[in-house]
């Protein structure tokens, strides 16, 4: 008790200092202790003070029948660890079942942007911590058809103020080889997170016409939501939304084949493209100064033999470059696997029992204690 008393005695400005620096989950059981604690944990200073320190940890969303978990994990990431395979706590696991939902669009900030994908796509934000979320109305005045290509991003404005979700529309004409050909119309829509409750349509212009890949998700970098898509004549290019201004403008991508299986992610403060066409390796594009099209850099060619040898026409997504240089990736939504930088070895990692598992995606994901209430004019529901 005298313990106690002594730390509820220091100067407000300490015990928040120091409370803020506890992993979110201790703080949400110390929600318990006493209504000062409470007042404190629940104010949005202090939920921004918390998600300012908080560290990024590995979230996997796993689809296992009708079942949606998703399970956080924490892990180290220091220079003198040798192998990081192993090297992942688990957390919490959220079952989220009741939104059917089959694809993670984004994770800012603490927030979630997932979509069920279907003939009608229904988009929902939440905050797995606090069990809040919304759900954002539908665009579809018609049902989607074979060849229409929808595509989304979520991101926060570079001032910071405005929480974005983009959605890129586009009918297109294929041949009989499933080229596209001709896109006859293009359209994005942006929702704004707390201000009018509705889809705004904003242009793509000047952009020429852009074939998106519909498995692609806007890469967030420096307040700009970033997708690798492609003109009419197969050129790569990167498509950039200023989500502060709403304006559209094309980036160069590496020299890249004219068909590729490519994605686009931020790595840290760096837009980065892993190219898996090639039988034999995977190569990683690193971009080192943004914007510059010319300091594209091939910064890893990650050779699949022999653990990988003949596995291809899928997509890999990188999730997290480790200070020592090795990485952590995802390959389609069937595993997840590890590259040592050190000993130029790939080994499948199996945290979360893959076995058994229909499919899985891996994001970086900042815990946050921020509550969705801080949108207003958003209707809130709990889970």
């Amino acid at each position: 008790m005298k313990q106690s008393s002594q730390f509820t005695n220091l100067p407000f400005e300490i015990i928040t200092n120091i409370l803020s620096r506890l992993p979110v989950l201790v703080i949400v059981r110390l929600k318990c202790v006493c209504k000062a604690w409470l007042a404190i944990f629940e104010s949005p200073e202090f939920s921004k003070l918390h998600l300012a320190r908080s560290s990024a940890g590995l979230l996997v969303y796993q689809h296992l029948g009708a079942s949606c978990l998703l399970k956080m994990f924490g892990f180290e990431d220091e220079p003198e660890v040798e192998r990081h395979e192993n090297n992942y706590t688990p957390v919490k696991v959220f079952d989220l079942s009741e939104f059917r939902c089959q694809t993670i669009a984004g994770s800012v900030d603490g927030f979630l942007c997932l979509r069920v994908v279907g003939h009608i796509h229904n988009l929902y934000i939440l905050n797995p911590i606090t069990r809040e979320y919304i759900t954002l109305p539908t665009l579809e005045s018609r049902p989607l058809q074979s060849s229409d290509i929808v595509t989304y991003g979520f991101g926060v404005s570079s001032s910071g103020c405005q929480y974005k979700v983009v959605r890129i529309f586009h009918e297109s004409e294929l041949d009989q080889a499933g080229v596209c050909v001709r896109i006859p119309r293009s359209e994005c829509h942006v929702y704004t997170l707390g201000t009018t409750g509705t889809w705004r349509s904003i242009s793509i212009a000047p952009s020429p016409p852009l074939y998106y890949d519909s498995h692609s998700i806007g890469a967030l970098l420096n307040g700009n939501l970033h997708w690798l898509a492609r003109d009419l004549k197969d050129s790569y290019l990167i498509s950039c939304l200023d989500l502060d201004a709403e304006v559209f403008r094309t980036l160069s991508a590496p020299p890249l084949l004219g068909w590729c299986l490519g994605s686009l992610v931020a790595l840290g403060d760096r837009l980065t493209i892993c190219d898996n066409t090639s039988e034999n390796d995977i190569v990683i594009w690193i971009m080192k100064d943004y914007g510059v099209g010319k300091s594209w850099t091939k910064e890893f060619v990650i050779s699949k033999l022999p653990n990988l040898d003949g596995e291809c026409y899928d997509l890999v997504l990188p999730i997290k470059v480790f200070r020592n240089g090795d990485i952590l990736m995802v390959w389609a939504d069937f595993y997840m696997f590890y590259y040592s930088k050190r000993n130029k070895t790939i080994s499948k990692i199996d945290i979360i029992e893959l076995a058994c598992c229909g499919s899985v995606e891996a994001i970086l994901h900042v815990p946050a204690l921020v509550s969705l209430t801080c949108f207003e004019r958003e209707m809130i529901n709990s889970y």
